[in-house]
């Protein structure tokens, strides 16, 4: 019996809806792992709204990639609601912690993002219960695990609190797993790409042959590129029998030094051995906090996201510095974007409505 003309639009109606991708809003998308996210998700098909920290420059990236940019108030759950049902978001990624999770010889003052990792994070979270979210997506960092002497460490094992900031880093995963929509945080090794400020700044530096800080724990890094591959297994797992929060450990599979990362990084450039530099002539006595980025030691196992996931990093250190430089390389050779004179912040932004 042929099919009634009832029946054909129900099956299209239910078609249509498996087809029907979710909103995706992501925290920052113009640092590296936002980046990678925000072009990967629009060629997949997702509508995606992406903060930014870089004004009209930032802007112009995120829509350049596909998405709509917006200039959140991370730390501000009552904006970040009014974000996030503009965009009609059924998921949430928030990638901040970028901001003290990538090369740690760089040197930035980690305290100037303590409220934006724990606060911020807190406001992300009551933000995703207060409009409909699904599911929210916390990249969190690995270097919490605090110094394990080059001991191997899983998802069960207790983040440090012995100093602020992986106090901050705890807390904002607590907020993550203990929110009222399912959440899922990704422990992210030293984050590294052609869009990490951190990775430009050090990159800038041995280009005019100036010395890093020396670090000698033994510890995890990720690529951009193939932390995004993680978050994109998250974003299409189907919503139905979620747990509450889940944990992955998201790092390559081989660890090694700041200092051996940094020659890596130096040899790939051209510039041979970049000069590594301890504290004995500095002004200031070391910072305890930063001493312990370089110096802390622990190896996080992957071994659950690749079993749950079927995840594995795409890159290992040297392919993934290989590919940081090729990006940079192939941007220089891109003309500059031209800009109508008369474009302001106005005309690229979706700001929000209060």
């Amino acid at each position: 019996m042929a099919d009634t003309p009832e029946q054909n639009a129900e099956e299209t109606t239910e078609q249509s809806s498996e087809q029907t991708l979710p909103n995706v809003f992501i925290t920052n998308g113009t640092n590296a792992v936002g980046t990678a996210l925000v072009r990967r998700l629009t060629a997949a098909g997702y509508a995606v709204t992406a903060g930014t920290d870089l004004g009209s420059k930032g802007a112009f990236e995120i829509r350049a990639n596909g998405g709509i940019p917006v200039y959140p108030e991370v730390t501000r759950a009552s904006n970040l609601r009014s974000l996030i049902t503009m965009a009609k978001a059924t998921i949430v990624i928030n990638t901040v912690i970028e901001a003290v999770n990538g090369l740690p010889q760089y040197l930035a003052d980690w305290r100037d993002y303590v409220s934006l990792i724990e606060d911020g994070t807190k406001a992300v979270a009551e933000a995703a219960s207060q409009t409909g979210v699904k599911r929210l997506i916390h990249v969190s960092a690995a270097f919490a695990y605090g110094d394990h002497h080059g001991e191997s460490v899983d998802e069960s094992t207790h983040l440090s609190t012995e100093n602020p900031l992986y106090e901050a880093v705890a807390h904002a995963e607590t907020a993550v797993l203990k929110g009222a929509v399912p959440g899922y945080v990704l422990r992210a090794g030293y984050i590294y790409g052609a869009n990490s400020e951190a990775s430009r700044h050090i990159h800038d530096g041995l280009t005019i042959s100036k010395s890093v800080k020396t670090g000698s724990g033994s510890t995890a890094w990720i690529q951009a590129q193939s932390l995004a591959e993680a978050i994109m297994l998250l974003v299409k797992r189907d919503f139905s029998d979620e747990e509450q929060g889940t944990i992955y450990n998201i790092v390559e599979d081989e660890y090694s030094t700041p200092d051996e990362f940094i020659t890596d990084f130096g040899k790939a450039m051209g510039v041979d051995q970049p000069a590594l530099s301890g504290w004995t002539f500095s002004i200031r006595e070391p910072d305890p906090v930063r001493l312990a980025l370089l110096n802390a030691s622990a190896h996080p196992s992957n071994a659950k996201a690749k079993e749950e996931l079927g995840w594995t990093p795409r890159y290992n250190r040297i392919a993934g510095i290989d590919t940081t430089l090729m990006e940079w390389r192939a941007a220089e050779m891109l003309p500059e974007p031209v800009v109508e004179a008369s474009a302001s912040a106005d005309d690229i932004l979706a700001l929000p409505a209060s």
